[in-house]
């Protein structure tokens, strides 16, 4: 699916402590010879997680694997429990989408995260009756809870961002869908699959475009995932909220209490990537995005806070000038 997948890899970094305001450097890195680029080559400094999945950053969906906020063991755990039953490859490169699952596996994931963290498990038939109408079958809802409601809150933000300002923009834009929605585009390599996974906190639906015969594909960016997925996704989703009438609904704050906004000093996430709370030492002004309280950071001192915190194992020289990365995707 492509980067469709990188939020089942961003939602096992939130449950880990990360938070939508925590930077990664966006530089390459060379992890035993693994060494992914961004869709437009470029690179760039500190992002932010809000950022980076904004505008679909390879390199920092890669990094949360190689910086151990995502093991790919934990990925594969969560890809179970949100509702992927097929063999995943548990190797770095699942970061980007290098796996084969089926649209309706990768909509039931997006739906729990819609769902506050429940899986639903899929059904297509949900009673039988016979020709006197006497019911026999009647299915059985299976519900579980696949990830916490603070996490699904989290993420639910992050994938609006991307609907409201990054890749997914289009379905603002081009198809007038203006309810609360998040979603993700995806496009595989040599633009062989295009997909488009979204929900509103009603409804959640995926669309994947492609070729049965793997030999076959798209043969230019018109087979990108905003292109070719997203229309279809926002077409049916505005023509069905039409005919409905649906109320308007928003993903509402945990009831725990758990999950705040706070004020991020900005220089410290993009100047010395290690987020603190804002203080009167900030020259920059703040960022406000929410954090689990448990996971606050202290506050910023221009005086103690001065070391630029970089994760510097497997990280290769800059030969591309610090072009900021942007997925068209």
């Amino acid at each position: 699916p492509g980067s469709a997948f990188k939020p089942l890899v961003y939602t096992v970094a939130l449950d880990n402590g990360l938070y939508p305001a925590y930077p990664l450097l966006n530089q390459k890195f060379d992890y035993n010879g693994w060494s992914p680029n961004n869709f437009d080559m470029g690179v760039s400094g500190f992002l932010t997680l809000r950022d980076a999945i904004k505008n679909s950053v390879n390199i920092i969906s890669a990094r949360l694997i190689i910086e151990g906020y995502a093991p790919t063991w934990q990925i594969g755990k969560y890809a179970k429990k949100m509702g992927i039953d097929s063999k995943l490859d548990l190797v770095p490169a699942i970061s980007l989408g290098a796996a084969e699952v089926t649209p309706l596996e990768l909509t039931s994931a997006y739906a729990t995260i819609a769902n506050k963290g429940i899986f639903n498990e899929p059904m297509s038939i949900t009673r039988i009756e016979d020709k006197d109408g006497i019911v026999i079958y009647n299915s059985s809802p299976i519900s579980t809870e696949a990830i916490s409601e603070e996490t699904s809150f989290m993420m639910t933000s992050l994938l609006r961002t991307v609907i409201d300002e990054g890749t997914g923009i289009r379905v603002r834009v081009s198809h007038n869908f203006n309810r609360p929605a998040g979603g993700k585009t995806g496009t595989t390599q040599d633009y062989a699959d295009a997909w488009f996974m979204g929900f509103t906190p009603q409804l959640a639906g995926g669309v994947w475009v492609g070729f049965d015969d793997r030999r076959v594909s798209f043969t230019g960016s018109y087979g990108q995932g905003s292109r070719a997925a997203l229309p279809i996704w926002g077409y049916f989703m505005h023509d069905l909220y039409e005919t409905i009438e649906m109320p308007i609904e928003d993903s509402e704050v945990p009831t725990s209490g758990d999950i705040v906004r706070v004020n991020f000093c900005r220089e410290s996430i993009y100047e010395f990537g290690d987020p603190k709370l804002t203080s009167q030492d900030c020259r920059t002004g703040t960022l406000t995005d929410w954090i689990n309280i448990k996971d606050i950071p202290d506050t910023f001192n221009s005086e103690k806070d001065t070391t630029i915190k970089i994760f510097d194992k497997y990280l290769v020289a800059d030969s591309l000038n610090s072009q900021q990365a942007i997925e068209i995707d």
